[in-house]
């Protein structure tokens, strides 16, 4: 048995209605099945087979949160395939877009899964001259084939496939041109060379479109529609609004439809089409997954937050639920403290020394439960998630001053992969190379100690010896370059030249832009004579000159929950605590001393451990302290 399917969210329900009846009439025999991906969608048809999405894909309820629409419905992809071709008696499933006509039965398609188990039709089959869009440049990002159809044999190797397709769709389905990827369609270039063989549907009838219509004639004879002489099979009508059949796609400006053409006969049949399956109602059905349970719009930088939070294991709510609102409004570095905590024992009124000693012998870190015991957030995001708590010390709390892993027994953070998660916290969602690169670059904006992060640090940090002929090249460098391919043709490492241009390049700008201070480097590279000069030789402008008056050594240190005038008392300096910064009596901005005679802590006393290691993780020693 033949299975057809298609995927859409309840907005499209009109496009669904419309294949369905395009099949119905062109493939009779053939299993129908609609997958909904946002609410029950209902067919006057009641041969069309409705199936929620919900109950296909494992991780769907987090991809509804993390992913758009387009990017929802098409990691659903693979768990459909899967479901389908292993029902009893299914030998082959067909997917199909929602706004795609089918005009005649797919023996080409069957033709095709009969010498190859998987079938894929190329977006375009000769180039795309001009600059009119779509160009051989825009489809090169967008991928070599177009998954608005794609057919399967049922057998081991296509399960193997999909198996890979759905894992590499969990968190990397995004409409991501800057990463190299556009949603479900990208990865399928690699389908080549996981199957035995391939069937490339090269013929014009089948997923005409408008990025391959350019050159290619839409005759109707008999009333027979056909392109360049063959019988049409099926027509791809890709951002096609029923409202406007002059216009071909909004995706596109290559193709003009000429008044009275056969082409805009062929556009007015199918609007005529969507109109009587009802588009004007569904295309006004509000997207089921666009709004948190208050009503409250999931904006896209929240999506790849939660993307984010969820490949670096983090629980955000399972979804769209009030919790995962709840971890939403807690901005990266926003302060939720809670006056409440629990102090808990130990010489946190003790001289900066005696505190130190005891933080970083004591097993439990007590650093670590001070933090969560002040911060309502911490407790909430990271309440069964102690390996998340530590990595977002590391990352977030650390850049911003508030912890330093040196308050903690050695082995608190020895987790290699802990490193690379903090990166993620502070970076985003980046690439995994990409945040090895972020996490060595946050080591030294951290301040973290050499043994948090030590197995990546050293390998970045190990001389590549070949190119290390009289110029400072760690493995760092060379990975930047591998990772580039504009790099390598920029800067051949074969040659001086090379080598020294590519070091400029890094110094000018280049390792920022993967997140590493040349701080960050070790000295042996640092201090080396050619990386002098290479810095010499590259303008670079000159850092802000902090405004920001230095405190030195005071006398009397005061912490206060926020800076107001009532707080300042005389010419004490002042913690903002709740910024996380010093201020002058006044209100300026101030840096932090090295060493006060006295802290006063004028914070409420569950609050005062935080304080402490917050002074200490900025580099501030005292003689006594009080409350």
């Amino acid at each position: 048995m033949d299975v057809i399917f298609t995927i859409v969210s309840r907005n499209y329900a009109a496009q669904a209605a419309s294949l369905m009846e395009s099949l119905a009439a062109a493939e009779p025999d053939a299993r129908r099945v609609v997958i909904a991906t946002d609410g029950q969608i209902r067919f006057k048809d009641p041969a069309i087979r409705v199936l929620d999405a919900a109950y296909l894909d494992p991780d769907f309820a987090a991809k509804c949160a993390y992913y758009d629409a387009l990017e929802l419905n098409t990691a659903v992809k693979p768990h459909a395939f899967k479901a389908l071709l292993a029902e009893d008696g299914v030998a082959s499933c067909t997917y199909l877009d929602p706004d795609i006509w089918v005009y005649r039965p797919l023996d080409k398609v069957r033709e095709a899964l009969a010498r190859a188990p998987l079938a894929l039709t190329p977006h375009i089959t000769r180039p795309l001259r001009g600059e009119a869009s779509p160009s051989d440049h825009t489809l090169l990002q967008s991928g070599a084939y177009n998954l608005g159809f794609m057919a399967a044999r049922a057998e081991p190797q296509i399960f193997d496939l999909l198996d890979w397709w759905g894992e590499k769709l969990r968190f990397d389905c995004r409409a991501d041109f800057a990463a190299g990827l556009f949603t479900d369609q990208k990865w399928m270039d690699l389908a080549p060379g996981f199957v035995s063989d391939l069937a490339i549907l090269r013929s014009p009838a089948l997923n005409l479109a408008y990025w391959n219509l350019e050159g290619r004639e839409v005759t109707r004879e008999a009333g027979e529609w056909r392109v360049d002489g063959q019988p049409l099979v099926f027509f791809h009508f890709s951002g096609f609004d029923p409202h406007h059949p002059g216009l071909l796609s909004k995706h596109q400006d290559r193709v003009k439809v000429a008044a009275g053409s056969p082409l805009s006969a062929l556009l007015a049949d199918y609007a005529a089409a969507l109109l009587r399956n009802g588009h004007v109602e569904a295309s006004a059905t509000p997207y089921g997954h666009a709004t948190f349970p208050s009503g409250q719009p999931v904006a896209k930088a929240d999506r790849r937050r939660m993307l984010a939070a969820a490949r670096a294991g983090e629980d955000f709510g399972g979804g769209l639920t009030a919790a995962a609102e709840t971890w939403v409004s807690v901005r990266p570095g926003a302060v939720v403290r809670d006056p409440e905590g629990v102090r808990g024992e130990g010489p946190w009124l003790a001289s900066s020394a005696e505190l130190t000693t005891w933080l970083t012998t004591t097993p439990h870190a007590p650093a670590i439960a001070a933090m969560k015991a002040a911060r309502r957030d911490l407790r909430d995001r990271f309440a069964s998630d102690e390996a998340g708590l530590r990595a977002w010390l590391l990352g977030p709390e650390s850049v911003e001053g508030r912890f330093n892993a040196r308050l903690a027994p050695l082995e608190t953070f020895a987790d290699p992969d802990l490193a690379v998660r903090a990166a993620r916290y502070v970076a985003g969602d980046l690439s995994d190379a990409r945040l090895r690169f972020a996490a060595y670059g946050l080591a030294s904006r951290a301040a973290w100690p050499r043994h948090v992060g030590a197995t990546l640090r050293s390998g970045f940090d190990a001389p590549v010896r070949d190119l290390a002929r009289g110029l400072p090249f760690p493995r760092l460098f060379l990975s930047i370059w591998e990772s580039r391919s504009d790099l390598q043709k920029l800067f051949p490492l074969n040659g001086f030249n090379g080598r020294f241009g590519f070091l400029r390049w890094l110094i000018g700008g280049g390792l920022a832009e993967y997140g590493v201070d040349l701080a960050a480097l070790p000295p042996s590279v640092d201090s080396h004579p050619m990386f002098e000069l290479a810095r010499l030789t590259v303008r670079r402008t000159a850092p802000e000159t902090a405004r920001a008056q230095a405190a030195g050594t005071v006398n009397t240190l005061l912490v206060a929950e926020r800076w107001t005038p009532e707080a300042a008392g005389g010419d004490a300096l002042v913690y903002d605590a709740g910024a996380a910064r010093f201020r002058t009596p006044d209100g300026a901005p101030a840096l932090a001393p090295a060493r006060a005679d006295i802290v006063i802590f004028r914070t409420a006393s569950g609050l005062v451990p935080a304080d402490a290691v917050a002074l200490l993780s900025q580099g501030v020693s005292w003689s006594s302290a009080s409350a």
